[in-house]
């Protein structure tokens, strides 16, 4: 054969070509599932942990010994609470056993009952209602990863205050007022977007150093929470959380005494020895829960009592705020809270009406 001479290869005709080999799909990533058993067994040994210590606790008699093993308690509800932390940054829903209709109270004080520096938080007004028992859980974690921030960046000997109102629209906002130093007004507004569930691109916040704010902000996308930080005009921040009104219910009734079962007997002049603030979320909440009354429907056209139990008139917070005369105020008391925001408007209007008028006679 002439090597000179040039040799074609002719596939016959209509030969397919073979297809491309499918892409290969990437493995799925190990580290959440290792990441989730890890969070399991701490939250199984802090279980433990909590189980002994009430024991010892239960048994000791010396007060400073009982401190400690207090503080050692409380280390460990935080330990829990780090753990819990991670299955929500995971995506895994932290599953409560006894599920409760938790007041808003309560929920306050097991935020604080959870954070380091829980004597320094005050608790002001809060609202008459009640938190439905699946989102009870992840609203007092929020609280408490704002507790928390609010306590650890703001001066040792300042308090942090929280109280809850009532919106118009049915939903409570609660808020979180320290005195630290305040936020950068850039990092500012890329916090709000984190806790809105939209982070700023491009992210300049070190994630590291806001674990805290992201799970505030899985948990508020998951119930619809708004979380907004802002900076206090005198100094520090404040945190708000507007809950909506499809997560809050009436206070369930207390049993009444016929139907409570008996309590054993207590010794004479015994009392809790307890003096910190428990991890306990549900101490008063032992009913089903009851849903908020609509608003302005007449007591005729709500749900009647079943034949055979005693006649209960359904009412709503916001009803009584609005039906019930306002008592006579008090002349050496001074104004009520509530009355603040208004006096100080119509102060800096009659200031602002003084200057005009002062202005104007000078011309």
């Amino acid at each position: 054969m002439d090597p000179t001479v040039a040799h074609w290869s002719v596939a016959p005709q209509g030969t397919p070509q073979p297809p491309p080999p499918p892409p290969e799909e990437p493995a799925p990533d190990p580290w959440p599932a290792i990441c989730e058993q890890f969070a399991l067994r701490v939250l199984a040994l802090a279980y433990q942990v909590g189980s002994h210590l009430a024991a010892v606790e239960a048994d000791e008699q010396d007060p400073d010994r009982l401190e400690r093993l207090y503080r050692i308690d409380h280390a460990n509800t935080r330990i829990r609470r780090h753990a819990e932390n991670l299955q929500v940054l995971l995506d895994r829903r932290v599953e409560d056993p006894d599920p409760r209709t938790v007041t808003l109270v309560d929920v306050i004080r097991a935020a604080t009952s959870a954070v380091e520096h829980y004597p320094r938080v005050r608790v002001g007004h809060v609202v008459e209602l009640a938190v439905v028992e699946f989102a009870a859980d992840d609203l007092i974690r929020v609280l408490t990863e704002l507790l928390d921030n609010a306590s650890r960046f703001s001066p040792p000997a300042a308090p942090v205050l929280v109280s809850a109102f009532i919106t118009e629209d049915g939903g409570v906002l609660l808020r979180i007022e320290d005195a630290g130093v305040g936020l950068h007004p850039d990092q500012l507004t890329q916090l709000n977007a984190l806790l809105d569930g939209q982070p700023a691109s491009p992210v300049t916040l070190d994630p590291t150093a806001h674990l805290g704010l992201a799970v505030v902000a899985h948990l508020a996308v998951a119930h619809q929470l708004r979380v907004t930080l802002t900076n206090r005009p005198s100094g520090g921040t404040t945190a708000t959380v507007l809950v909506p009104g499809a997560l809050l219910c009436e206070i369930p009734a207390e049993p009444g005494p016929d139907s409570a079962p008996p309590s054993p007997a207590r010794p004479a002049g015994a009392t809790d020895r307890r003096s910190t603030p428990t991890a306990a979320r549900r101490g008063s909440a032992h009913s089903p829960t009851v849903r908020l009354a609509a608003l302005g429907t007449p007591a005729t056209e709500q749900q009647q009592p079943e034949p055979g139990l005693p006649t209960r008139v359904r009412r709503t917070v916001r009803d009584e705020a609005a039906a019930m005369p306002r008592p006579p105020a008090d002349a050496g008391a001074g104004s009520p809270p509530e009355a603040w925001p208004d006096e100080t408007a119509a102060f800096a209007a009659g200031v602002g009406d003084a200057r005009n008028t002062t202005a104007e006679g000078r011309q």
